[in-house]
């Protein structure tokens, strides 16, 4: 009698493509919960820390599978953790800033091995790369706030090497700080918060020069502007913005010029503000959560005063949504039933295609609370939840159907299979790139996907992922290597 063999992967991609059951991606704490966030999907692979019990808060990677689901170093030895966060794809290598407990936060990088995890860049006189807000690649190098004892924490960027780390501007002059942060590229430039004397934080702009490092606007002339959220939507760049006691925080917007950056829309009239937050791209809108008068709901805007409205009518109302991530057709987020239950919701933009995702069997109330963040990478939809309470918090996936029903129809599009040692892909994407993989997701080798030479590793099966620039699996497929 023959034995099949399912892979976890290869399960799910039978699974039917009208499933949308939250699935358990592991239990990585088995004594307690995980912890798990600042989850970011990077080529194609989540990114995220997360403490298993043993090692604290350290730097994991997953493809969407419980095998898949490793932690990638213990770097700080120990339970005490290096706190990892910012997770960022950078010339082939994943990089991010953590603490070993010796050199403080600095930069690391990895190929998505343990033996690939390494101290990156370590400046001595220079810290606070602890933030992914602060974070962020630009014109192929990492800009950061950096902070020293003689500029305070100012506007850095880095080619990867001592020599090539340097202070692109001190907007705050002398040991002050700017504390530039929430950075967004937009249209070829990118676009920060800083704080700065006599106008505080407003919105600034930078093409990698000092010379080209601006401020855009002072919103609000009597105090901070405090720009937050930033998101590209409709050819637009999206934020929060405060023009102070004429209307509060309100969703605002910028073509990138200070005649073109404006108030959207006075949600709520009056100096209080209806307080936008979490703003995403969704139907080339930009999505998210504000007041409305009574309560807090679901807005979406193309950039106009009449065309901001809130998605109301759902069965059951929407009520207090956050956490929000495009994926696929859909928008989720997470939001309230009867008062107290925080669950999982989606959307695909109108009141009857609204409502709750929930785990068949789970009781616990309010199973998202603390959500920690949804992200969207490839096929998957992760996100920390808690719904078996001996299970505790930990990293669960929806799975996209559209996803499934694209991957199961272009089956066998790598060549030859078996293969001697390179393998080809007719039409392959732009910027596409090959994931080759053991079949307990070990990643063992990234190439472009217009030069497929797999002949550096053993033979043996392995799990083929081709994977778009965006970050999607286009294609997923079991191919053997055989000399």
């Amino acid at each position: 009698m023959k034995t099949h063999f399912l892979s976890p992967l290869l399960a799910l991609l039978i699974t039917p493509a009208t499933a949308q059951v939250p699935t358990l991606l592991r239990d990585i704490n088995p004594n307690g919960d995980s912890g798990a966030a600042g989850i970011s999907c990077v080529d194609g692979l989540v990114f995220f820390r997360a403490n298993d019990g043993t090692s604290g808060l350290e730097p994991w990677v997953s493809d969407g599978t419980p095998t898949g689901t490793v932690l990638l170093k213990d770097i700080n030895p120990g339970s005490g953790g290096s706190l990892p966060t910012a997770f960022v794809g950078w010339q082939g290598r994943i990089y991010f800033a953590a603490d070993n407990g010796v050199d403080g936060y600095q930069l690391w990088s990895t190929d998505g091995t343990t033996a690939g995890t390494v101290l990156e860049l370590d400046i001595d006189n220079i810290n606070d790369l602890e933030s992914s807000n602060y974070f962020t690649v630009y014109n192929d190098m990492i800009v950061f706030q950096g902070q020293t004892a003689a500029n305070g924490r100012e506007l850095w960027m880095s080619d990867g090497t001592v020599e090539g780390t340097v202070l692109l501007a001190d907007l705050n002059p002398g040991a002050l700080s700017s504390s530039p942060r929430y950075f967004k590229e937009y249209n070829g430039l990118l676009y920060f918060a800083a704080n700065t004397p006599d106008i505080d934080e407003e919105l600034w702009v930078t093409d990698g020069t000092t010379e080209g490092t601006h401020l855009v606007l002072d919103m609000n002339e009597f105090g901070s502007g405090a720009p937050r959220d930033f998101t590209v939507a409709n050819g637009l760049l999206f934020f929060k913005g405060d023009d102070g006691y004429a209307h509060g925080p309100e969703l605002w917007a910028t073509d990138g010029t200070t005649e073109g950056t404006y108030m959207v829309k006075d949600i709520i009239p009056g100096g209080n503000g209806s307080l936008p937050y979490g703003l995403v791209n969704f139907q080339d809108e930009v999505w998210f959560r504000a007041g409305n008068g009574t309560g807090l709901g679901l807005f979406h805007s193309d950039g106009t005063a009449q065309g901001t409205v809130e998605l109301t009518g759902s069965t059951p109302p929407i009520d207090y949504p956050e956490d929000l991530a495009a994926h696929g057709d859909h928008l989720y987020f997470t939001a309230f039933l009867n008062g107290s239950d925080q669950q999982l919701w989606s959307t695909d933009g109108t009141a009857a295609g609204t409502g709750p995702i929930l785990q068949p069997g789970s009781t616990v109330n309010g199973a998202l609370y603390p959500c920690n963040g949804i992200t969207s990478c490839g096929d998957h939809l992760f996100y920390l939840a808690q719904y078996d309470l001996g299970i505790g918090d930990e990293p669960y996936t929806l799975l996209s159907p559209t996803g499934l029903v694209e991957r199961t129809q272009r089956a066998g599009l790598l060549y030859p299979n078996p293969t001697e040692g390179r393998l080809y892909l007719n039409d392959a994407p732009a910027g596409a790139t090959l994931q080759l993989q053991t079949l307990d997701g070990r990643l063992v080798l990234r190439a472009p996907a217009t030069n497929m030479d797999i002949s550096s590793v053993t033979n043996g099966i392995y799990l083929a992922r081709i994977v778009a620039r965006d970050g999607s699996v286009i294609h997923s497929e079991r191919v053997m290597l055989a000399r």
